[in-house]
């Protein structure tokens, strides 16, 4: 009996010297890694043949432009994509997965739905659109690119689960006399209210060049009239009726809906510069004047940074997502300065403030899909360094590097930066003499290129993204970010997101820093699945 109590006791000892700073950590995980050395990770070809699981995308294939629809026949959202990069299905068009809660999807293998018709045809190319259910049918408005696009539909009676979907060609809608016959795409219906009558809205740009809505108004949705479009407001401070603030050659993707008492527009701008992003507007009727929605300091007007385009809402009655994609792509195309076409499904909870704002937030399933705490060790420390347990004050250059973790995981912190003002944050691909990491970056002042508080992804000083960051007074900043392999989404305080793709992030060592002021970095965890 003695003997075997000193076994127990042994083995007690053993799980909590190697238990690290996490708290109530995983005791099965009794080895942590602690190496230095750098870990091959997929590059671009080779990345989009890799499946994910949170963040879904498809093995040989990438996702574009989400159409999710929300199904009150099985409780189930239906997230209609177009499928892009692919090798090894049948062909293009739009494809289908599902998901209860945008924690998990399946199924992991895409459904075709509505796939390309034959060369030549009127939809030889399939563009974004959407899915509307009146009575027993089910509508699916989307884009045929064949000599000049179109919005045409195909349709499905009774069930969604196995849809069969049946073109009518026959349904073809061209660009009006005042928008450039090549301009013509991604349809989007709503119910509304004011009208009682669907509408739709198609993104076009005007004969001079400016970005429209144009509108369209149905009775059953296979008979529709054109009604007054809406267009890029003359003063962007000032907007009138029918009139939207904004810069875009084209607003692509766009929707409206109703979320409270406001009315909101999401559309994608398609420029090719640091602002090609999902942006919103807000008005109290659907006619507008649409207004940027603005926060105390005049900057909040998307919902993410460039690695969230093409994104879409759905309800399910209760609350709001916002769904949209993440390159594949490490760094712009140098040839198009845009991002490669295409990746995972990234998704928001879309959280309403009294005042109109729409602020994104981690989706609840997806917070507590990673509720396993996981023991952690630091690694390496360098700079300017104290600690206390989990809680690190770092200053002058401090860094501390914390060690890889081989599955997708979640991070948890807090940030004191009362006596910081920029250069600190969460870093990616800290091996070796790390030099080579993809640094989260927190800038709470107004002396950077967009003259506002913004976080910031940077690599050998080279800025790769940024969103603006909404500073609370007391410049306390509560952190989670959920890693996947090659994707990361950082939320801080539920009320901004920062995605982001980082090719060496997977399976190698992360690490905090400051590079000026003093901040602090107090309770660390760590959990996995």
């Amino acid at each position: 009996m003695k003997k075997k109590f000193f076994y127990l006791v042994l083995i007690a000892v053993v799980l909590l010297s190697c238990g690290g700073n996490a708290s109530e950590p995983n005791s099965n995980q009794i080895t942590i890694d602690e190496t230095l050395d750098k870990r091959d990770y997929a590059l671009e070809d080779e990345a989009v043949k890799i499946s994910y699981e949170t963040f879904y995308k498809p093995t040989n294939a990438v996702t574009g432009d989400p159409m999710p629809y929300y199904n009150e026949s099985d409780k189930t959202f239906y997230v209609f994509f177009l499928l892009g990069k692919f090798s090894g299905y049948s062909a293009g068009g739009i494809y289908l997965t599902k998901t209860k809660n945008f924690a998990s999807f399946w199924p992991m293998t895409p459904i075709a739905q509505i796939i390309t018709g034959s060369q030549g045809t009127y939809d030889a190319g399939i563009g974004t659109g959407t899915c509307i259910k009146k009575d027993n049918t089910y509508h699916f408005f989307y884009t045929g690119f064949g000599s000049l696009p179109v919005v045409t539909k195909a349709v499905v009676n009774n069930e969604l689960a196995n849809a069969e979907w049946i073109k009518k060609p026959s349904f073809q809608l061209g660009a009006p006399n005042f928008c450039k016959t090549t301009e013509f795409r991604d349809p989007s219906v709503y119910w509304d209210e004011t009208r009682n009558k669907y509408v739709m809205v198609v993104a076009g740009q005007t004969n001079d060049n400016k970005a429209v809505l144009i509108r369209y108004q149905s009775d059953d949705l296979n008979v529709w009239e054109q009604i007054q479009s809406l267009y890029t407001a003359a003063n962007s401070s000032n907007p009138q009726i029918y009139e939207f603030p904004t810069d875009a050659d084209i607003p692509e993707c766009p929707e409206i809906f109703k979320m409270g008492n406001k009315w909101y527009m999401i559309f994608s701008r398609i420029n090719r510069d640091n602002h090609r992003k999902t942006f919103y507007r807000i008005a109290n009727s659907p006619n507008g004047p649409w207004e940027i929605c603005s926060d105390e300091n005049g900057h909040h007007e998307t919902f993410d940074g460039l690695w969230f385009y093409a994104a879409k809402t759905v309800s399910d009655g209760t609350n709001r997502f916002i769904t949209g994609w993440a390159s594949v792509g490490q760094d712009k195309q140098t040839t198009i300065n845009e991002l490669t076409w295409g990746g995972n499904l990234i998704t928001h909870k879309l959280v309403q403030q009294p005042s109109g704002k729409l602020y994104p937030a981690i989706p609840d399933a997806v917070d507590n899909k990673f509720s396993e705490a996981v023991a952690y060790k630091v690694i390496k420390q360098s700079g300017t360094v104290s600690q206390s347990e989990s809680n690190f004050t770092l200053s002058n250059g401090g860094k501390v590097v914390f060690n890889r973790n081989i599955s997708s995981f979640k991070i948890e912190m807090k940030i004191d930066a009362s006596q910081g003002q920029k250069g600190f944050g969460i870093a990616f691909g800290a091996y070796e003499t790390q030099q080579d990491t993809y640094n989260l970056t927190f800038d709470m002042s107004n002396s950077n290129n967009y003259g506002c508080p913004a976080l910031f992804m940077y690599h050998a000083e080279k800025e790769y993204n940024f969103t603006p960051l909404i500073v609370p007074t007391n410049k306390q900043f509560d952190v989670k970010i959920i890693v996947e392999k090659q994707v990361c989404v950082m939320y801080v305080n539920n009320n901004v997101a920062f995605t982001n793709h980082i090719s060496n992030m997977e399976k190698n060592p992360w690490m905090i820093f400051a590079d000026e002021g003093s901040v602090i970095f107090s309770d660390i965890k760590i959990y996995k699945q």
